[in-house]
This record gives C-alpha cells, sequence and structure tokens, in this order.
C-alpha cells in the first residue's frame, strides 16, 4: 500500500524551504489523500526554526485560501507543531502536534536535536545523559497532556544522534522503562492521542531507521495506541521519503493499522 498523507510538514513560513503552494502542489501532484500544514509555532525567544508572531496570521490565510483552491482534490488542513515553551494558540487550528525540541535549566536552554555539538552541551548542562533523558520524557509527557494536543511527535527525538548507541543504549532496561512509563502516562489520560512514526530524521541524514526505535513502537503497538505516517517534511522532494522503510518499520513492531488525519477526523488504514 502507499500511504499518501502527512500532517508534519514545515514551510517557508518556519524553517521550510519551499511556500505553502508549492508545497500543496507537490503533495496533490503525487496523490496525496490529505496534507497538513504544521509550522513551528512561535516562541518566547529565539531559536532559529520558529514561525514569527507576526506572521501567525498570514499563515493560516494562506493556508486558508490553499483549502479552498484544492477543495475536491485534496485535503488540507492547518495545524502547528507547538514546543513545550510555546504559548498555548488562541486560535482554531484543525490540529496540533506536541514537540520538545529543546530542554532549560534555570538560566539557559538548549537544542537537543540541532548538531551534536549543541547535544553535547545539553548532556553537560544536565549533568549526564540519563538526567537529560529523564528530563526530556518528563517534558514530553507535559507538552503531550496540553489540551487539544491530537499528535505526539518524534516521541524519541533524543535519539536523533544515537543510532550508533553513542550516547546510550536504547535496549537497555533503565530507559526503556522512562519511555514506558511516559507512553503510560500519557494514554492512561489521552487514550485517543497519535503518536506518529517519523522519517524526518532519514530523509536529513541522521537516521537510516523512523522515530521512534522499534522496541517503543511495539510497546506502542501492544497498548493499542494509535499510530500515524508523518514524512516531517521541510521541502518538495521529501513529502513521503521512506514510507516503504516506515511501513516495513511498522510491520516489524506488530502494527496492523495507521491512522490518517482527514478534514472529518481520523481514518483507520489496514497495512
Amino acid at each position: 500500500m502507499k500511504f499518501l498523507s502527512t500532517m508534519h510538514s514545515h514551510c517557508t513560513y518556519c524553517d521550510g524551504k519551499n511556500t505553502p503552494a508549492e508545497m500543496a502542489e507537490a503533495a496533490y501532484k503525487l496523490g496525496f489523500v490529505s496534507f497538513g500544514f504544521s509550522s513551528h509555532s512561535h516562541l518566547p525567544y529565539k531559536a532559529g526554526y520558529e514561525m514569527k508572531m507576526e506572521k501567525e496570521k498570514l499563515y493560516r490565510e494562506e493556508i486558508q485560501a490553499l483549502k479552498e483552491q484544492y477543495n475536491g482534490k485534496m485535503e488540507i488542513l492547518l495545524g502547528l507543531e507547538l514546543d513545550a515553551d510555546s504559548l498555548y494558540p488562541d486560535f482554531k487550528y484543525d490540529f496540533l502536534i506536541s514537540s520538545v525540541h529543546q530542554l532549560h535549566t534555570c538560566d539557559n536552554w538548549y537544542a537537543i536535536d540541532d548538531c551534536k555539538e549543541k547535544f553535547d552541551k545539553c548532556i553537560d548542562a544536565f549533568g549526564g545523559i540519563e538526567n537529560l533523558l529523564k528530563e526530556f520524557y518528563s517534558a514530553t509527557v507535559t507538552a503531550a497532556l496540553r489540551d487539544n494536543i491530537d499528535i505526539v511527535g518524534h516521541i524519541d527525538l533524543v535519539g536523533k544522534f544515537n543510532e550508533n548507541n553513542d550516547y546510550f543504549n536504547p535496549n537497555d532496561e533503565w530507559y526503556l522503562k522512562l519511555v514506558f512509563t511516559a507512553i503510560d502516562t500519557i494514554l492512561e489520560k489521552r487514550p485517543d492521542i497519535v503518536f506518529e512514526v517519523n522519517t524526518g530524521a532519514i530523509s536529513r541524514g541522521y537516521r537510516t531507521t523512523p522515530y521512534p526505535d522499534l522496541p517503543i513502537l511495539k510497546y506502542l503497538g501492544e497498548k493499542v495506541a494509535k499510530i500515524m505516517l508523518n514524512s516531517d517534511t521541510h521541502a518538495t522532494d521529501t513529502l513521503d521519503f521512506a514510507y516503504d522503510i516506515a511501513l516495513e518499520h511498522c510491520k516489524k513492531a506488530g502494527i496492523k493499522k495507521l491512522y490518517r488525519l482527514r478534514t472529518k477526523g481520523f481514518e483507520e488504514i489496514e497495512i
């Protein structure tokens, strides 16, 4: 099967390379059923990838115009990717993704997925990798349990630079307990929330496998959590990047169905 949808995408309103119109046109040409815009929301500090506050109204207006342009041809949805530090929007978006891209000490913030050098600084700031991981999953839970969050973004983004186990062993019992406890806490309060399988780090050359790692995805399957496939695309040439790899990843984990967001809500797809 081909999974022709993504709700995780970035355009020139944040750190994407292409305009919304270019992204929509490319998705339509690929035959996408639904395409969601999820620009990084503005932040109370400068991170370099966020949408500026004064641009948000223009963003909504442009995506709304694209909805009308593609009406009857492809479903377009208007969303935001909220960081842990993002102010909650006062506008009702079609969907919201919750993600953790940086962590804070009392006097500074540290990007966890920018580059290895900054990740190393983050580890030092928190006094070691175990402390950093504990802080990351605590922030992930808090961020995901905000009102009206629909999708948990790349739940193990903290492993972006760890595919060769350079920082920790993702199969260690202590680490998996940390992740599984976070998942349990989220699902206990939000059983309908959707977790994504995300191919963005593959398209940008950081990983050869999607988020989340296989043991985490297997656990999500055992918990009967809802799973969707997202490309986290930042350009027109990566709209469905490595979806074949992601589908095999899901099958290895025992996932038998995925969810795809449409204008009327999530639909279930057998794989």
